[in-house]
């Protein structure tokens, strides 16, 4: 491990406070390109992440996915979180390039089946839920309006 890569880091997050640091990543008006706003402190935190990742992938060399846990700063504009973690290539760009042009299947570079447990929750599965409560709630109502009807009787 680089001693200058860890003493960046600890600079970056010593002088950042995350209580102002405001960092997201979501999409533009067209929903067509993805984009990042951030002030500085969050772009420099944000930094101090990624060298963190960039260490820990040349430390561990297991081709495991690094997520990244929770950070308070960063904000979720999108709905959801575009990037949750990084899927760790060992190779050159040129290899890599030429690998994807060549068609031949690297299974590293392939989204993981499941996050980890560092990765922080999804809010889908709320979404979905709470829309299923919603819609239990609106056929029960419809239910119960009705209930009173006799199947001879029309509604007029």
């Amino acid at each position: 491990m680089s001693p200058d890569l860890e003493s960046s880091i600890a600079f970056l997050e010593s002088t950042n406070d995350p209580v102002n640091a405001y960092f997201s990543f979501t999409v533009d008006e067209t929903g067509e390109y993805g984009i990042i706003k951030a002030n500085k402190e969050g772009l420099r935190l944000y930094a101090a992440e990624m060298l963190k990742k960039s260490l820990e992938l040349e430390k561990r060399q297991d081709g495991q996915p690094l997520f990244f846990g929770h950070l308070e700063w960063v904000v979720s504009d999108a709905g959801y979180d575009l990037i949750a973690g990084i899927v760790p290539q060992y190779q050159g760009r040129t290899e890599i390039l030429a690998a994807r042009k060549n068609g031949t299947p690297n299974p590293l570079t392939e989204p993981p089946a499941s996050p980890s447990k560092e990765q922080a929750p999804r809010s889908g599965c709320l979404s979905s839920f709470l829309l299923w409560v919603i819609v239990g709630l609106i056929l029960l109502a419809a239910h119960k309006a009705f209930a009173n009807l006799h199947p001879w009787e029309s509604i007029h």
